[in-house]
């Protein structure tokens, strides 16, 4: 078993460096001429988001990739760092190599749930949401540690690298927990509504935020917007933490260490 994983990691890499060598023929032959434009790591309006995943996951499926969603927007620093990070040579080779990938622009805070919902999560509650999906069963890999990615400016490319490495030589048997992961119905209603009222406070401040863009900053922006990180940040540590205690069964080492579905008394922005 230790020398097949061995060779299949051999077999992997050797693919890497095959491709890199590619690349780096290409990109001699064409003087190294490289557009904002051209990249496919922006985020740009479409008028047809939701179909424009549909059809990156057919793709893949077709290509035998991963499918990698990633949901931001051009005026959040950590989505354009983590834009930058995707468009070094080193993640595009991994990427274009082993993923299908779509950027989804939310634009000022606009409601996304129809994508997100297709691979079983409530909600983006960042900018970025990276999503690894594994396409034929819009199965999501990295369910229990999307987290990271809302200070996605911050982490060095090295963890990017070692991270979107290791979703592509994960076995079947590796996949098979977040293939077959379910949300109890209690947790699949308590975050369809919690979903509901955040994308209320996005929908007060997406307004909000598109005068601040435009230079004009509105009085109650920043504490509606500290009211709703906190809400959203709880939510996700939340819905992550159950989702680690269920597919790793021995991390709570026997404790019940689950943490409850917290009720939350009305907000600013649901009084009105």
């Amino acid at each position: 078993m230790q020398k097949n994983f061995i060779t299949r990691r051999a077999r992997f890499f050797r693919q890497c460096l095959n491709i890199a060598v590619l690349i780096a023929s290409v990109t001699t032959l064409n003087g190294c001429v490289s557009t904002q434009n051209e990249s496919p790591y922006t985020y740009a309006p479409s008028a047809s988001p939701y179909q424009d995943v549909v059809n990156a996951q057919q793709r893949a499926v077709e290509q035998s990739k991963l499918l990698l969603v990633v949901l931001g927007a051009q005026w959040c620093h950590d989505s354009t760092g983590l834009a930058e990070r995707f468009a070094t040579k080193e993640m595009d080779l991994i990427l274009r190599a082993h993923y299908e990938t779509v950027f989804v622009d939310v634009g000022t805070l606009e409601d996304r749930r129809n994508i997100t919902e297709r691979f079983d999560y409530p909600i983006y509650y960042a900018t970025p949401t990276v999503m690894v999906v594994e396409p034929k069963t819009s199965a999501l890999l990295n369910r229990t540690s999307m987290d990271i990615w809302g200070r996605a400016d911050s982490i060095p490319l090295s963890e990017y690298i070692q991270y979107f490495f290791r979703f592509p030589a994960m076995t079947t048997a590796q996949k098979a927990p977040f293939i077959n992961w379910e949300a109890t119905d209690e947790e699949e209603a308590y975050n369809k509504e919690q979903a509901l009222r955040l994308q209320s406070a996005y929908d007060k401040l997406g307004p909000l935020l598109a005068l601040d863009l435009q230079g004009n900053t509105p009085q109650g922006l920043n504490e509606l917007w500290k009211e709703t990180k906190g809400f959203r940040t709880e939510l996700q540590k939340t819905l992550i933490k159950r989702a680690e205690l269920t597919l790793d069964s021995e991390s709570g080492n026997g404790v019940n260490t689950t943490p409850a579905l917290r009720h939350y008394n009305p907000f600013s922005w649901e009084h009105n």
